[in-house]
């Protein structure tokens, strides 16, 4: 059985953009532990106070971004066919011929996309079935799939099977965290984030960061089921990307901490691809960023795949290495 609380966040949804509905949701979590707040963009802050006295604290920040991908209406045609744009769905054949919802402001439309290829180009298209829906369609209307989460295998391997799961993970991984800090009171202040846009360039984890002012930032995401990663085989570090290179003296002090907990870890080293990371390392006069990960199959397609199990390792090893956030911020500034 899915876990209801994935359950839920995965029925929601909010490519970028269009955030409301899973903000809403977060913030009636969020506010059985704290105090919350919204930046100008639409992102969440959840803080949870530190036991330490102020001038001994730090301010960690934990971000997981909110949005996923989507499509968005460009236009209804002649044909009565409606042309989307894509946010982030990419592989036209894991597209081809999936259910759809256009949300409109009147109702939810369902649908039938069509997506093809020719060279370079990819197109998405939408059959409703009937002309008599199509007054209601207008250009910047927002598209998601309407596939269901489901079990694969042996129930008791939770690998789940859905859309959204980049980043709805990441947010479940969030409230994990905030149920474990409320119930036992971190050291330093806390700063939970659900962030708006990272599929569009990591808008809301910069505005966030800017309003936070963090010391330290761990950042949740997903990332790619690509050798030597693997689902089921634990979280997952970002040694480096397109905007992020951990020091060396970083990843032997995160592996440790892993074995000396007897948690799993695992790198991936990659000169492409980002996180909220990006933005949020840039804040001020920097702020040291570890993105902290779970592997998914079939990234960015309406068919993802993940094993609950890293997510749960996550959650416990991010407990723990708040715990050693004096010692980290150290040998950032070492470097």
């Amino acid at each position: 059985m899915i876990a209801e609380l994935l359950n839920d966040l995965i029925a929601i949804p909010g490519q970028s953009g269009h955030e409301s509905r899973i903000r809403n949701y977060l913030c009636s979590k969020f506010r059985d532990y704290s105090a919350i707040k919204l930046d100008r963009l639409g992102s969440v802050i959840c803080h949870i106070t530190g036991k330490k006295n102020s001038s001994q604290k730090k301010q960690i920040m934990i971000s997981a971004h909110m949005d996923t991908c989507g499509f968005i209406v460009h236009s209804v045609q002649s044909n009565g066919m409606v042309k989307v744009v894509s946010f982030g769905y990419n592989d036209v054949n894991a597209c081809h011929l999936q259910l759809v919802g256009i949300q409109t402001p009147k109702k939810m439309i369902t649908g039938l996309m069509y997506a093809s290829k020719s060279g370079e180009e990819s197109s998405f298209e939408i059959d409703t079935g009937t002309q008599t829906e199509l007054k209601f369609i207008s250009p910047g209307d927002p598209v998601h799939f309407l596939n269901n989460p489901y079990l694969l295998g042996d129930p008791s391997e939770n690998i789940i099977c859905s859309p959204r799961l980049d980043n709805r993970i990441g947010v479940f991984e969030l409230l994990l965290l905030a149920n474990h800090l409320v119930s036992h009171p971190p050291s330093h202040d806390i700063y939970l984030v659900g962030t708006v846009e990272e599929e569009v360039g990591a808008r809301g984890a910069k505005t966030a960061a800017q309003t936070i002012k963090p010391d330290i930032a761990i950042v949740l995401d997903a990332t790619y089921h690509m050798y030597p990663v693997e689902i089921g085989k634990g979280p997952v570090i970002t040694l480096s990307d397109k905007a992020v290179v951990l020091p060396t003296q970083i990843r032997d002090y995160l592996l440790e901490l892993a074995e000396s907990h007897s948690i799993a870890l695992q790198t991936e080293v990659w000169n492409i691809g980002a996180t909220d990371a990006t933005t949020i390392r840039t804040v001020e006069q920097g702020v040291p960023t570890i993105p902290i990960l779970t592997a998914i199959k079939n990234a960015h397609t309406p068919g993802e795949i993940v094993c609950l199990s890293d997510c749960y390792d996550k959650v416990t090893y991010i407990i723990a290495l708040i715990e050693k956030i004096e010692a980290v911020m150290e040998l950032f500034e070492r470097v």
